[in-house]
């Protein structure tokens, strides 16, 4: 049984290349801005005609910047639609010059309004992400939407849910995506030698489900849990999102 140092990988794709079973292998391609900007710009017309457009999701795009504004400028100039997810953990000075102008939508996520609580589980304070998501949701372009990973017992919790609905309130949000958990984060992060802290692997359950929604139901609901009472907007990026971080950091 093999066994690979990731303190020693230099990501360089050896290791691949020589394995005898074909046990490993090297996942993506590396693609230059004006290549990228290529591939996307051939599915255009399916932007137009469909309402959609580019998502850029992670690991977290803004650790990128100068790749991704980059991109985003060569897009935006064509007039294709960008969407952007991200934990809201970055220097807003630097994507509210590079970035956002390019943007056509934000998806945020907002996993605790508690400093203790966000530090305990993702290892970093929040404070940045409040602040950047509140200037994000006082933006009328690009359009937010925060959205809240229902990780049960964490951010599921009722009392984080109900502190996160009572901040949203009190700055006059009014829409939110609710992403149920995703159990099929563990086995993948168990093959890149994670360690796995939080070992869930079933499914939320419908109970679980409605008691979220419960405490948003004077919310428009985005997305999966869209229930009675709310407008269903299945959009992109409203996928079930797997783990505690987003891109390791918040």
């Amino acid at each position: 049984m093999h066994r690979v140092d990731t303190a020693r990988c230099s990501v360089c794709g050896s290791c691949s290349a020589e394995c005898p079973t074909g046990a490993l292998e090297v996942i993506g391609t590396y693609y230059s801005v004006e290549e990228l900007g290529g591939i996307l710009r051939r599915d255009k017309v399916f932007y137009d005609h469909s309402g959609g457009g580019v998502t850029l999701s992670g690991g977290e795009p803004t650790l990128y910047l100068d790749y991704v504004s980059g991109l985003c400028r060569r897009l935006a100039s064509e007039g294709i639609d960008i969407l952007l997810e991200t934990c809201g953990l970055f220097d807003w000075g630097r994507i509210a010059e590079k970035l956002l102008p390019a943007l056509s939508h934000v998806f945020v996520d907002l996993k605790f309004v508690d400093p203790s609580s966000h530090k305990r589980f993702t290892g970093r304070d929040n404070a940045i992400i409040l602040a950047n998501i509140e200037r994000l949701v006082a933006m009328e372009r690009p359009e937010t939407l925060v959205r809240v990973p229902l990780i049960p017992g964490v951010v599921a919790a009722p009392e984080n849910l109900k502190a996160v609905a009572l901040w949203l309130r009190e700055r006059k949000v009014t829409r939110v995506g609710l992403l149920p958990y995703n159990p099929l984060w563990i086995s993948k992060a168990r093959g890149l030698g994670m360690t796995v802290r939080y070992d869930r692997q079933t499914w939320m359950t419908e109970q679980e489900l409605e008691d979220a929604r419960r405490v948003f139901s004077d919310f428009e609901i985005v997305g999966p849990l869209a229930g009675k009472g709310t407008v269903a907007k299945q959009g992109r990026g409203l996928q079930s999102g797997p783990g505690l971080g987003t891109g390791g950091s918040a």
